[in-house]
């Protein structure tokens, strides 16, 4: 039973206008709630992800901890000491809602909703909806936080769930699955946070693993760590500038860092007047919020300002003292148009250029949209107006000017644009390359022709890969066809093959109802390696002497079987290899999702390359702030390769050349 809670009313007068049944109190003192014979929230949540209660109604208490736009949290104030269960729910309701520190009697039918709906694969939230308030009563002291850390409860920090628990397969949306799913809240870190869904918690001596990114103009977010990190597996997870790299498996299946934890600000439950300029590394000392559940991933709302203790990490540069090495960068230029919007981000990405990558050779791009950008300027039927409307000339040609007016150097370009003749009616473009709708992305090159001249290039499409012989010649229809270029360099030939792997958009949650996760385009991505190895190994078996490099955004971990073992060959067949292994120190991402540090732009170099080739990441975006208001250059690094052909400067600095 529910035992009845004593609550001390501000002024008898409030009381009597609640409409409470005081008994024998006078004012200032307590004003008893009769909770007996009712269902405490512990029992309605239940040890596991869907609710034992879920579409029945049930009479409750709770105190209000935090009160949001679209609902408040409810928490029992005393809880019943079990870790397994949650002491609190979200209450759905629009309208007047009741203050923080209100003790309620509430009626209502259980039921558990999915943010987003069930298409999403998320898990969903054990909640009250427009509940019948039967008692109220202001001024209840608040259920203490519980710690998330050395200091209270310490998240698993290897194991999302169980493997054991996904095969065959499950989904947590449905009641039977949920009900016969092992609920280890000490083991696996799905269960962990939804043992605290709706509770007050402090995360102790939180540390960014990413930096903060605004969504809309009331949402931002930021992933943490607990006590700095101490408690990160395996010890060396950590990067020296502050993040957490996700963990190697040939699948993608291995260790996720269940440890992170996602703080989320909301503008109605934030009490700071403005979201904080997090990056990675900066300290942020306890934080103390609610737990909620949305877009696939517990979060902590946080309630109180935020303290930040900056890092004093920097955007990197880049140098060579000698000219003898080609000096290769491939960078995803997030959406990168000609409209004027986009002038402040192709400034930052010009200075980038000269100031952070030391002007390289040879850029190879990733995600040029045509002209117009994201625009429909294509009318309805009128195949004659549509003419060019995939063109991206004026995007790369405003680039250029841009990087010059840096006092980079002048530029050409080149690129291959979508088949026009695959444009549809009343679409600028049919996006048969995947991305922003309209944008119509692609790959393209900028060279600098004072150090590199340009002999040839082509765009390896399905016609094309057909006619080099590649078993999988539809590999990239609905993705971005790769570039191929020719160039040449101090009488050295290079082939540069320049690729965007199919996105893993669309992919399922790491923290939702279907497990294992979906990873989407893996079929994609693996026949996209394939075919860029059978490309590469044509071109070897014509000349083993060939100089062959394939880069970009190819969308996976240098761990994976794409590209770990398809796309350089078997350790019998290996024409290829990865420069990433090249990296001089543990920073060795280009992209951080939802806190996981981690390598999604690669450069692959034929053998005969890569003993002598350098590589950097240059980290000059991910781990800064991306509040409105900020430019941004991109959403990945750059990476750069410094490739030598001869035996000159082979003794060069490498402090000094890279």
């Amino acid at each position: 039973m529910q035992p009845a809670y004593r609550i001390y009313a501000a002024t008898f007068p409030v009381a009597v206008a609640l409409g409470l049944t005081l008994t024998g109190v006078t004012p200032g003192f307590a004003a008893d709630i009769d909770c007996e014979g009712t269902t405490p929230i512990y029992r309605i949540q239940g040890k596991g992800h869907i609710s034992p209660y879920v579409d029945q109604e049930v009479e409750t208490c709770g105190v209000v901890t935090a009160v949001a736009f679209n609902g408040y949290y409810l928490q029992d104030p005393q809880g019943d000491g079990d870790d397994a269960t949650s002491d609190a729910l979200f209450v759905f309701q629009r309208g007047d809602l009741p203050a923080v520190g209100t003790l309620l009697r509430l009626r209502d039918r259980v039921s558990e909703f999915i943010p987003g709906g069930a298409s999403t694969g998320n898990l969903s939230i054990t909640q009250l909806s427009f509940p019948q308030v039967l008692a109220q009563a202001p001024g209840a002291p608040l259920p203490p936080a519980v710690v998330i850390g050395a200091g209270g409860r310490v998240p698993p920090n290897e194991i999302v769930i169980s493997p054991a628990e996904t095969d065959p397969s499950i989904n947590l949306q449905q009641v039977a699955d949920a009900a016969v799913n092992p609920f280890n809240p000490e083991t696996d870190g799905i269960d962990f946070y939804e043992s605290l869904e709706g509770m007050r918690v402090t995360v102790e001596d939180a540390v960014a693993v990413s930096a903060v990114r605004q969504f809309a103009s009331f949402s931002a977010e930021v992933v943490v760590l607990a006590n700095q990190g101490a408690d990160v597996a395996p010890a060396t997870a950590r990067t020296s500038r502050g993040g957490i790299n996700l963990q190697p498996d040939p699948d993608n299946r291995g260790d996720q860092n269940p440890e992170r934890i996602q703080i989320q600000f909301d503008a109605t439950l934030y009490g700071g007047s403005e979201f904080p300029a997090i990056k990675v590394g900066d300290r942020l000392g306890d934080v103390t919020g609610v737990v909620g559940y949305s877009f696939g991933n517990f979060e902590v709302n946080a309630l109180t300002p935020v303290r930040v203790e900056p890092s004093d990490i920097e955007p990197e540069r880049v140098h060579r003292r000698g000219r003898k090495r080609l000096s290769l960068v491939s960078y995803n230029t997030l959406n990168l148009s000609a409209v004027d919007a986009d002038t402040p981000q192709r400034d930052k990405i010009a200075r980038q250029v000269v100031d952070n990558l030391d002007s390289p050779d040879i850029l190879a791009l990733q995600e040029i949209q045509d002209n117009n950008g994201d625009i429909n300027d294509c009318p309805s039927g009128d195949s004659a107006a549509c003419a060019g409307v995939l063109d991206a000339s004026l995007t790369l040609q405003r680039l250029v000017d841009a990087i010059a007016a840096a006092c980079g150097p002048r530029y050409e370009f080149f690129t291959v644009d979508p088949l026009q003749e695959t444009t549809q009616s009343a679409a600028d473009g049919p996006d048969v390359f995947g991305g922003v709708p309209l944008g119509n992305i692609r790959n393209a090159f900028l060279y600098n022709p004072r150090r590199v001249s340009l002999l040839s290039y082509v765009g390896l499409d399905r016609n094309e890969l057909e006619r080099r012989g590649v078993s999988v010649p539809l590999a990239f229809d609905y993705s971005r066809d790769p570039l191929a270029a020719r160039f040449s360099f101090r009488g050295q030939e290079l082939v540069v093959i320049n690729n965007h792997f199919s996105s893993r958009f669309g992919s399922s949650p790491i923290f939702g109802a279907l497990q294992p996760f979906v990873q989407a385009g893996e079929a994609q991505r693996q026949a996209q390696a394939q075919a860029m190895h059978e490309v590469a190994r044509n071109l070897l078996a014509a000349d083993d002497e060939a100089n062959v490099v394939v880069l970009g955004d190819l969308n996976t971990f240098e761990f994976t079987d794409d590209l770990a073992r398809i796309l350089p060959g078997s350790a019998e067949e290996r024409i290829l290899r990865n420069l990433v292994g090249k990296n001089r120190d543990d920073n060795s991402y280009s992209f951080i999702f939802e806190g996981n540090s981690q390598v999604l732009d690669h450069i692959f170099v034929s053998n005969n390359l890569y003993r002598k080739a350098r590589f950097n990441f240059v980290h000059v975006n991910v781990d800064f702030p991306r509040l409105f208001g900020d430019t941004v250059a991109s959403d990945h690094e750059p990476v750069r390769a410094l490739l030598k052909f001869d035996d000159g400067d082979e003794h060069a600095s490498m402090a000094n050349d890279d």
